[in-house]
């Protein structure tokens, strides 16, 4: 199995990249020297972000917190592995939490389904879908809401519409949004993401308004690439587009 792709976005800040769906999660080397994951890759195993940690000459140790955006198994599924070998602390939003802790998880043939697909590859959308469910439960060390600060300097915006309980998380002491599915980057330019994935259109709409207004240079979604340039300018422009009735895409 191929490992994901580990790169420098900004200084002391990586993506950790699978090729399926082009999902990223993200490590943050903080001033403290300690890591925070901010979601944690495509692998129930933890094994994406235990290799991307050795990528950038770290441990699961040195991981201090594990910040979630939203429940989608491409986002977690490594959370619970993860949060278990370094022992850091585990931030989500409430409404999240019946998904993360697996509650509302399927039995039956959904169940039986979902254990058949695999955690990469052209069907993984429909893995945790089926399920309604990560594959392995995390609890929350604590639950967020809006203008939070956690983990030494990461603000915690709710941004709801791809689920009902999505946060986004401003690092401002590098300037960095973190905007898991609430926004999609596209061969550098901001975008909607797929309008079949967003629950509320409307809702959704307003977090991406929320989110522009933020003075961020850089801004690292959930899938695709980073926006490592002229975020000023594109924050702009996607407001406008927003503001003038710009359409959801079929596909982010």
């Amino acid at each position: 199995m191929p490992h994901p792709r580990t790169f420098r976005v900004t200084e002391g800040v990586y993506c950790v990249m699978r090729r399926s769906y082009f999902t990223c999660s993200y490590l943050v080397v903080t001033p403290g020297d300690g890591v925070v994951a901010v979601d944690a890759g495509m692998k129930s195993s933890g094994r994406d972000m235990f290799h991307a940690l050795r990528d950038i000459g770290r441990t699961p140790e040195d991981v201090s917190a594990i910040l979630l955006t939203h429940w989608h198994n491409d986002h977690t599924a490594g959370a619970c592995e993860l949060a278990e070998a370094s022992g850091a602390s585990v931030f989500y939003h409430q409404s999240e939490a019946d998904y993360l802790t697996r509650r509302t998880a399927s039995h039956g043939l959904k169940r039986a389904l979902s254990n058949v697909v695999p955690e990469t590859g052209p069907f993984v959308l429909f893995k945790g879908l089926l399920e309604n469910a990560p594959a392995r439960g995390v609890a929350a060390t604590r639950h967020v809401a809006d203008g939070d600060v956690v983990a030494g300097g990461f603000e915690v915006v709710e941004t709801p519409g791809h689920t009902a309980g999505h946060v986004s998380f401003f690092y401002r002491p590098g300037r960095v949004l973190f905007a898991g599915d609430a926004l999609a980057v596209i061969a550098g330019k901001l975008r909607f993401m797929a309008r079949p994935v967003t629950e509320d259109l409307d809702a959704a709409r307003r977090s991406m308004l929320k989110l522009l207004d933020l003075p961020a240079d850089h801004v690292c979604p959930g899938h695709r690439e980073p926006l490592a340039h002229h975020a000023a300018p594109e924050r702009e422009r996607m407001r406008q587009d927003i503001l003038s009735g710009g359409k959801w895409p079929l596909f982010g």
